[in-house]
């Protein structure tokens, strides 16, 4: 009888980092035999500190400062609000009405998770078969890179006669965008799983499941990360864009609205909120990344690092 396969008793060794070199004993390369640090304490006493606090506090002060330059100049040159409203009426704008601001952002961030979703699950299912079989590879890819080339926008009357006047012709205008930077990543991070361990469930005559779960699959956490944090504001981006197509919901239809009744301050008004959107969306596929390619961090987060936080 066969023995089992070590890949299918447990984690084990295929959840640790990818590409980490080890040593005898276990050590990981950043330390001697003696159990030191490579790096030596007076080089860690040397990295740097970053004051999150105080880049935070520059970043909001540079921003205040350009608004006020901003205001400042549209009220000395008496432009017209209706042509470019100064960024207090924008902000009277959204203040005056948070719940209509609130009402459409909801259904602009649905259409762009269900939109980034989809072509997460589309793009992962490209890169499995991709990596497993070239004659895939080579069928598939170029389908791939020419849909890139196709303006999707010109596509979103084909989707409503398709998928009908609802929310699915959105969805898929957001996947769409989404879909191609979201796939060449997860592509290139399968693809990066190290040959040594691809060699030793080889050799220990691993399953292909195996092998893409505990190597192929965790070793490209950074790569997966990186096309979430893209295809996150391509989707939010093409959200706005596919409802002006037609609807009567969404930021990108208040934006619409808002031009056609020359209510520009409230138009500026929506765009601030897809911004901010924008921007919460970054920062939330920065945190996944930080859990699914915690490895990838930097080992010294505001404060000096120890030996213990080096080794493994």
């Amino acid at each position: 009888m066969m023995a089992k396969s070590p890949a299918s008793t447990g984690w084990g060794l295929f959840l640790l980092p990818p590409h980490q070199p080890f040593e005898e004993g276990g050590r990981s390369g950043n330390t001697d035999r003696t159990g030191t640090s490579a790096w030596g304490d007076e080089n860690l006493s040397r990295l740097p500190r970053p004051s999150f606090p105080f880049s935070a506090a520059v970043s909001v002060g540079v921003l205040l400062a350009c608004t006020a330059a901003v205001e400042a100049a549209v009220r000395i040159a008496g432009v017209a609000p209706f042509i470019f409203p100064a960024p207090s009426a924008v902000l009277g704008s959204l203040l005056g009405a948070p719940g209509l601001f609130a009402r459409h952002a909801l259904v602009t961030l649905g259409e762009a998770g269900a939109g980034l979703a989809l072509a997460g699950a589309a793009a992962l299912l490209f890169a499995a078969a991709a990596v497993h079989s070239r004659v895939l590879d080579r069928l598939l890819t170029p389908v791939v890179v020419v849909s890139q080339t196709i303006p999707v926008i010109a596509l979103a009357p084909l989707l409503v006669l398709w998928f009908g006047y609802g929310s699915m012709p959105r969805v898929v205008i957001c996947a769409l965008i989404a879909f191609f930077p979201m796939a060449i990543t997860s592509l290139e991070g399968l693809r990066s799983a190290d040959a040594r361990l691809l060699l030793l469930l080889d050799t220990v005559g691993a399953s292909r499941w195996d092998v893409f779960w505990r190597v192929r699959l965790p070793g490209a956490g950074p790569f997966l990360a990186a096309g979430v944090r893209t295809g996150a504001t391509l989707s939010l981006v093409g959200a706005v864009v596919a409802e002006w197509t037609g609807t009567d919901r969404g930021l990108g239809y208040l934006v619409l609205s808002a031009n056609a009744r020359l209510a520009t301050a409230q138009a500026f008004a929506a765009v601030l909120v897809i911004s901010l959107l924008g921007l919460a969306a970054y920062g939330a596929t920065g945190l996944l990344e930080r859990r699914i390619a915690w490895w990838k961090q930097p080992a010294v987060l505001g404060r000096t690092a120890s030996k213990e936080t080096i080794r493994i």
